[in-house]
């Protein structure tokens, strides 16, 4: 199990719902307005969900999930 389905697994069962959804329009390609792109890196961007942050790679044609964290002062801190 990696760490992400772990991550996943102690998430509130209503955020994790959201999360879920939020996941699946990403990947689906209908979440292009929600995405935010993180200064000084290329092709890292993030979308809020709730009190979550969902950090991720996507250069247009591949989307690699590198994160899921609480929004707090650190969140940004390991990119």
């Amino acid at each position: 199990m990696d760490k992400l389905q772990k991550l996943f697994r102690r998430i509130p069962r209503q955020d994790r719902l959201r999360l879920e959804d939020a996941l699946s329009r990403l990947y689906l390609g209908k979440s292009t307005d929600e995405k935010q792109k993180l200064k000084g890196f290329d092709h890292i961007y993030r979308i809020r969900v709730g009190s979550y942050r969902v950090i991720f790679y996507d250069d247009g044609t591949d989307i690699i999930l590198k994160a899921i964290k609480r929004r707090n002062e650190a969140t940004y801190s390991d990119f």
